[in-house]
């Protein structure tokens, strides 16, 4: 079996419609360079088509919990962000809600596994002690994730927080290992709470599967 070929996709529209462009994406779906873009969380002034020389990042509150409102792709070539618009919950004042179709995978080939979503601090894929991914305690990372492959996740979603290869802290992408090539989605959150220090991180998202 080679290796399967794996694109990640965002859709980058209010339309909340599957990609119907497989590995290519359609007119709301993107392809995400991951090596150049980045995903970013960013506060409400930021719009689609701004330049990425410019930002407005979000505040620590002084109680509770915050969900970071805006998600943007820093698109590396083009030099401006491209919104997620259906990324993130209704809970903790996030803009999001009820939404399958926010981001994805498109898996072209077959696993023995089925693909999990998880987070770590570099590409080594080794630790997961930044600040945003819970200083090493998996349960406290700010970074929740959850599955819409096959349904929506609900308007005031919570989300897994994601912090290394634990099954309590990522997220299984599908029921199965992948018998054919498809698309898979999830959703994403960046919850702060009034706990967190200022802080600056790039952490590391990654699809993990077996192949053989």
């Amino acid at each position: 079996m080679p290796a399967p070929n794996i694109v990640i996709l965002y859709n980058n529209s209010s339309n909340h419609q599957q990609n119907n462009g497989y590995s290519e994406g359609d007119d709301n779906w993107k392809i995400l360079d991951p090596i150049n873009d980045r995903i970013a969380f960013l506060a409400s002034t930021v719009e689609d088509g701004d330049s990425t020389g410019t930002k407005d990042v979000f505040k620590i509150p002084e109680s509770g919990s915050v969900e970071v409102p805006k998600q943007c792709i820093k698109d590396y070539n083009e030099g401006i962000w491209k919104r997620i618009y259906l990324a993130g919950s209704n809970a903790d004042s996030g803009f999001g809600g009820n939404y399958r179709y926010a981001y994805g995978v498109y898996v072209d080939g077959t696993s023995n596994s089925a693909p999990v979503l998880q987070a770590w601090d570099s590409v080594s894929l080794t630790t997961y002690t930044s600040e945003v991914l819970g200083g090493g305690i998996p349960a406290n990372s700010m970074i929740k994730a959850v599955v819409t492959t096959n349904a929506a996740p609900g308007d005031e979603w919570e989300g897994t927080p994601l912090a290394g290869d634990g099954v309590l802290n990522s997220v299984l992408l599908d029921t199965g290992p992948i018998v054919n090539s498809k698309m898979l989605y999830f959703n994403l959150r960046l919850v702060v709470p009034s706990s967190a220090s200022a802080f600056a991180a790039n952490p590391v998202l990654c699809t993990y599967f077996t192949y053989s």
